[in-house]
């Protein structure tokens, strides 16, 4: 009986043991085809699984999966390249959820072309498949390719250079935020979740008394901005308007959408970096 309670606790013991722990905390989805990596972290930055609430640290080089929600911290960029060739770039205090995507591109050779049917003899019926055979179709509207890309802005705000993905079907493409929803066709753009900078701004402010709206509206509210392309923002009424390159439009909390005459002041005097060319540590 001693020894069994030896056995006991020296098993107990390997089970807390640090390399265990380690192992526990690993992303469940270590496995699974990465849909980007981290090809700039200035500062510190976080990636958290949803379904086990384990948390890994991110470093340059890393990858992000399908479902991760990526946290950049105070004083910290992460620049995110896409399998697909997007680029997003996270500004200080930012939490973006990567909720589904998936980028796979057809490998498939070219078809060959038939043989040529001689005249002198002729054409067999063709055979019918059997019974259980079904056709096969894909799960996204470019024929021989799995693509989509659903993001989320939960905090903060990022700049994006679109990639492949939803420049042949925009439904392949959607970002959410807490007021509003962008879609794209190619393009540069920014989305912002607006604190107490983007309220105070003077931009804003004059914007909103124009419109007879109180100040208060602005907190929560989404701003985006487009620097190249167009991207169509959508309230939670379903109307929807189209930005293109230098226009800039906030989507209230109440839904309202107020177009402004310039980009606010406080992203001119901090603006996004552009994330093509920011990726160096």
């Amino acid at each position: 009986m001693r020894q069994l309670s030896v056995l006991l606790a020296v098993s107990a013991m390997t089970l807390m043991s640090p390399a265990f722990a380690a192992d526990s905390a690993a992303p469940a989805s270590s496995h699974a085809t990465p849909a980007g990596e981290v090809i700039l972290l200035t500062g510190r930055g976080t990636a958290t699984n949803p379904q086990t609430g384990a948390i890994r640290g991110l470093v340059k080089g890393d990858p992000v999966y399908s479902g991760d929600i990526l946290n950049a911290g105070s004083n910290s960029y992460m620049n995110l390249k896409f399998s697909d060739g997007a680029f997003v770039l996270l500004r200080p205090n930012t939490r973006f959820s990567i909720d589904r995507y998936a980028y796979t591109p057809s490998s498939a050779p070219p078809a060959t072309p038939p043989p040529p049917v001689t005249p002198a003899l002729p054409a067999r019926p063709a055979t019918p498949p059997p019974a259980d055979r079904h056709p096969v179709t894909t799960a996204s509207s470019t024929e021989g390719t799995l693509q989509r890309a659903f993001l989320r802005l939960l905090k903060g705000g990022f700049r994006t250079v679109s990639g492949l993905i939803g420049k042949t079907n925009a439904d392949d493409y959607l970002v959410t935020t807490p007021v509003a929803t962008i879609g794209i066709r190619g393009t540069d753009y920014y989305a912002y979740i607006c604190d107490l900078a983007c309220a105070n701004d003077p931009i804003i402010l004059e914007s909103l008394d124009l419109a007879h709206l109180g100040h208060d509206l602005a907190v929560g509210a989404t701003l985006d901005g487009v620097i190249h392309g167009s991207i169509a923002v959508t309230n939670a009424a379903g109307h929807t308007e189209i930005l293109t390159a230098g226009q800039f439009l906030l989507t209230l909390s109440d839904g309202r959408q107020i177009r402004l005459p310039s980009e606010p002041d406080f992203l001119r005097a901090q603006p996004f970096p552009d994330p093509l060319t920011l990726c160096v540590s």
